[in-house]
């Protein structure tokens, strides 16, 4: 073969799958075919991402394509669209994570333009390792129960600047040496309404809006590692791919919990603030919950003594059994600051409503549906009339708890911790409907006061989840489990322990 002088117009970070890598010159040169074009490529597998580990199914591929000064890696999903692992450089390493069960033997394709503006595509075969199980932080932003998670801005996210409360974005000052729990501490500045990140486009790349400008902008993470973002109408405005690095479980390093690596433009509104015109695709994570994401960026990547940063503010409330059990088991308690009130009494935890089931606010509290109800467990000592065997067993205490597990095994304790019931649930959201984002199926029995009030003695199976955070949980019941009109009906408010 005689050698070739490959001279390219297209810069390798301008690579995007409808623009691969174009050769292009005035020298005399070789145009590859899908047959010839890994000829001489070199491939590697490991268990790490620096490839100081070798393994045969190893999901971090090392490659060196010599052919070629400039390639686009993908496969194809399951769904059939195209999900790129990496582009630019003829060498480098991608991270391939199929979805789970998925074949552990994929097809990677490798595409390059050449001089004659003939697209190739080539193939090759790999066996990668398939986890049955999501890592933990997967897990948490991409859901291990759907595979998928939403995420939007978050208008109730608690940090406050300057007299304006829960704020999206905006910027801050810290010097990574410590922290807090929520980042109040620190920020200078930000917006609470996604719509005012128009006046803010002079920190974007662009300089244009897209839609993601929009409280009900949404970003949606998959188990295997893509990200895609839309606008308040459901059309796409950006795609890309994600990993999260160096992952701390619940110990933070100073600041962080792990850095989201995204490719470039892939969330919403990545820019950093004052820089320019500046994509941001090393996030820090500060918080990172079944519900809650807060993501930031100190200048430039890196706290050099006191240094401004940019943070984002982003909740979701598609996961619900992660925010149940957390993926793993939850501690659940009498919501003794529940805001429900009714009757001049706050913080009501159980009592009765009325509602038609036709319509609802976000927060039950605010809904006026409560007509009355008991702010202190131990006055359910009362109320034994409701259940089905007359006695107290222990639930009727501020202090009593009821643990669901990822297995869908359900225990309840005393204030002492002795166990008082047991049981199993599951979740089922195909019930979801304008009242309820889905139903808690339990075995009978099985939860804290689990009886529906004036029916003379009847245990709930069948609670609707009205709504659930990660720290806390209303459940319903209406009379014999279905509206009918205006009926009524029963709640339960609980929080995290």
């Amino acid at each position: 073969m005689k050698k070739s002088i490959l001279l390219f117009a297209v810069a390798l970070g301008m690579l995007t799958a409808c623009d691969p890598i174009k050769e292009d010159g005035t020298f005399d040169v070789d145009n590859y075919t899908s047959s010839n074009l890994l000829d001489g490529a070199e491939f590697s597998q490991y268990a790490d991402q620096a490839c100081t580990t070798p393994q045969a199914d190893g999901n971090y591929i090392k490659y060196n394509i010599p052919n070629a000064s400039g390639i686009y890696i993908y496969y194809i999903k399951a769904d059939g669209s195209e999900f790129k692992l990496t582009s630019g450089a003829s060498g480098g390493v991608f991270n391939f994570v199929p979805a789970r069960g998925s074949d552990p033997n994929q097809t990677v394709y490798f595409k390059y333009i050449n001089a004659n503006n003939q697209e190739v595509v080539a193939s090759k075969e790999f066996n990668v390792a398939v986890a049955a199980e999501l890592k933990p932080e997967i897990r948490l932003i991409a859901s291990n129960a759907y595979g998928k998670k939403t995420w939007t801005w978050n208008t109730h996210s608690g940090i406050s600047a300057g007299g304006v409360d829960n704020l999206v974005w905006g910027n801050f000052g810290a010097d990574g040496s410590w922290r807090g729990e929520t980042l109040n501490d620190f920020v200078w500045w930000g917006v609470n309404d996604a719509a005012d990140l128009k006046d803010q486009l002079g920190h974007s790349v662009t300089g244009a809006a897209i839609g993601e400008e929009d409280n009900g902008a949404t970003m949606v993470f998959t188990e295997d590692g893509l990200v895609k973002c839309y606008d308040a109408n459901g059309t796409e405005i950006r795609s890309g791919s994600y990993e999260i690095k160096g992952w701390t479980g619940e110990n933070h390093d100073g600041f962080k919990y792990g850095i989201l690596h995204t490719s470039e433009g892939a969330t919403l509104f990545p820019y950093e603030i004052n820089a320019g015109g500046r994509y941001v695709t090393d996030y820090w994570i500060y918080s990172l919950t079944s519900d809650n994401l807060v993501l930031v960026y100190p200048d430039n990547g890196a706290f050099s003594g006191w240094s401004e940063g940019t943070y984002w503010a982003f909740k979701s409330e598609s996961d619900v059994s992660g925010m149940m059990n957390n993926y793993g088991s939850k501690t659940w308690t009498w919501d003794t600051e529940s805001g429900i009130s009714a009757g001049g009494v706050d913080n009501l935890l159980w009592g009765n409503f009325g509602a038609d089931g036709t319509w609802r606010n976000e927060d039950f509290a605010s809904c006026g549906f409560t007509w009355w109800g008991v702010n202190d467990a131990s006055q359910l000592k009362d109320q034994l009339g409701h259940s089905v065997t007359g006695s107290a067993t222990g639930e009727e205490d501020n202090a009593a708890t009821m643990v669901l597990n990822e297995d869908g095994s359900v225990k309840c304790y005393d204030a002492n911790g002795t166990e008082i019931r047991s049981g199993s649930y599951e979740i089922d959201l195909s019930t979801a409907d304008v009242w309820k984002k889905g139903t808690f199926k339990t075995t009978e029995g099985a939860t804290l006061f689990p009886y529906e009030i004036n029916a003379g003695g009847r245990y709930v199976t069948d609670f609707q989840i009205y709504s659930i955070s990660d720290s806390k949980m209303v459940l319903t019941y209406p009379d014999n489990g279905a509206f009918s009109g205006w009926s009524e009906g029963t709640y339960w408010a609980f929080k995290k322990k």
